[in-house]
């Protein structure tokens, strides 16, 4: 998730026909009351979304909802009605926007792009349609997924092997340059192997050169790119990878020998030494299950040898599991670590860390354990925190968690989402649909802020990483 989700688009009502086409018979999307939030909620009700979910433990797991309907071919007007249903029963979060105007405002534009709502079958035309109604909604906790970015979403959560084979890496485009610049270059897999690491660029593979061609913009610079490292990596056979790195001052050039394989699709933490007593713990994503228990390894192994400084990098990390979440915060900030997620039905929900466990209650103390880590650590030492816009949800709640507490923040500001919670579900069409069911108070009964800021900030600037100066890390250093 990127910042360019915000940029929030116009439903499609540009007419793909002159005139819009008359309801048919049964083709009216039906209407769905708005939930109210009650307003004394009660220790023992059972919410049925949680319920739905297996329980606190599975919040922000694979499905808020199974598909509402099971057809055999899933229309336009399935998926219209799914997300009618799915805001309307469940999102709390803090839009302004009239949500039964917005339905209305998607089904006649609908109906006028793609005439019988019921005949319209799925496609990249609906898909892109479906995405700007549901951003309508301005919250950039609630979004719609096609049906590729709702199979990586459930392939993260369970670290399913990538479809192919892959270099090991996560880059991006250098603005205004040529070449993809890496941003990770994850240990033992093949990049990392290869030699690769964070802050090389990529100049040329298997024999064909990254470079802009005229004209280009950063985005479709960014696309060639993609299709390019894409289709050398596909085969899992030996390429050769070209790319300068800067040092000292100077740059070079060398090439290398990297085998793609299939890999899993959500990169665990890992840490390196990048001074005298300072540790580099970066955490990529909170998205699958097992990186609280890697964070406290990590952390316990960093005090055994004496580290006396921790750097936490959570730049690019667009969140994930909330239980994950709190049990990284729980080696950072201990009982401090935590949070009650409000929500429509008055089903108030409060995680909290202790003594190794993450627990949970719905409007009670929190009771169920949900989260357990082997050998939990603590960390006591130096502690600074590196954000930037792609920052968001579990990263910004770990973030504001840790500043709380002394922590420092270091780069710039965080993407803005870090004062809800979503769930994410599948809708009709093998498609996904994330609603901000909650808003999130510390323990303190305080709300949690939307981003976290440094001060000052410093840019995670692209081109300075390319030519060998990571900004934000240098500051963290000084």
């Amino acid at each position: 998730m990127t910042r360019a989700r915000l940029l929030l688009l116009p439903l499609l009502l540009a007419a793909c026909t002159p005139t819009p086409a008359p309801p048919v018979p049964g083709d009216d999307v039906p209407t769905v009351p708005r939930a109210n939030r009650p307003a004394r909620p009660s220790c023992v009700l059972n919410p049925a979304w949680l319920s739905a979910l297996g329980g606190p433990a599975g919040l922000m797991g694979v499905n808020l909802r199974a598909p509402l309907r099971a057809q055999a071919t899933p229309s336009l007007f399935d998926q219209l009605l799914d997300v009618r249903e799915a805001i309307n029963s469940s999102y709390w979060g803090e839009s302004g926007v009239d949500l039964q105007a917005l339905h209305e405002q998607a089904e006649t534009g609908a109906r006028k792009a793609f005439g019988n709502l019921r005949a319209a079958t799925l496609s990249a035309q609906t898909d892109a349609f479906m995405n700007d109604y549901v951003d309508g909604v301005r919250d950039g906790h609630t979004y719609f997924l096609d049906a590729a970015g709702f199979r990586a979403f459930r392939d993260s959560l369970s670290a399913a092997p990538t479809s192919t084979p892959r270099l090991g890496v996560r880059w991006a485009a250098v603005p205004g340059e040529d070449g993809a610049v890496l941003l990770d270059a994850f240990p033992e897999w093949p990049a990392a192997q290869a030699g690769l690491t964070r802050g090389d660029t990529l100049l040329s593979i298997g024999g064909q050169p990254l470079t802009r061609q005229p004209g280009d913009s950063d985005e479709a610079h960014a696309a060639r790119l993609s299709t390019l490292l894409g289709q050398a990596s596909a085969a899992g056979a030996p390429v050769t990878v070209t790319y300068r790195r800067a040092q000292a001052g100077a740059e070079t050039t060398a090439s290398t020998t990297v085998t793609p394989r299939v890999l899993s699709s959500a990169p665990l933490p890992y840490a390196r030494t990048v001074a005298p007593g300072t540790v580099l713990l970066r955490l990529p994503t909170f998205a699958t299950s097992g990186v609280a228990q890697q964070v406290h390894a990590l952390i316990g192994g960093a005090q055994r040898a004496g580290a006396t400084h921790l750097i936490l990098d959570l730049r690019g990390n667009g969140g994930g599991l909330l239980s994950e979440a709190i049990g990284v915060a729980g080696a950072l900030v201990g009982d401090r670590a935590g949070e009650t997620i409000e929500t429509l039905d008055g089903q108030d929900v409060t995680y909290a860390y202790r003594n190794g466990q993450v627990l949970a209650g719905v409007n009670c103390a929190p009771t169920s354990p949900v989260l357990g880590v082997d050998t939990p650590a603590r960390w006591t030492g130096r502690l600074t925190i590196l954000v930037n816009e792609g920052s968001a949800s579990a990263s910004e709640i770990v973030a504001q968690l840790a500043a709380q507490t002394g922590a420092t923040l270091t780069g710039e500001r965080s993407y803005g989402v870090g004062n809800t919670v979503t769930v994410i579900g599948a809708i009709s069409g093998d498609r996904g649909l994330s609603v901000t069911i909650g808003r999130a108070n510390d323990l303190r009964g305080q709300p949690l802020t939307p981003d976290v800021t440094p001060s000052p900030t410093t840019p995670d600037d692209l081109r300075a990483l390319a030519h060998g100066r990571d900004l934000p890390l240098d500051a963290a250093l000084k």
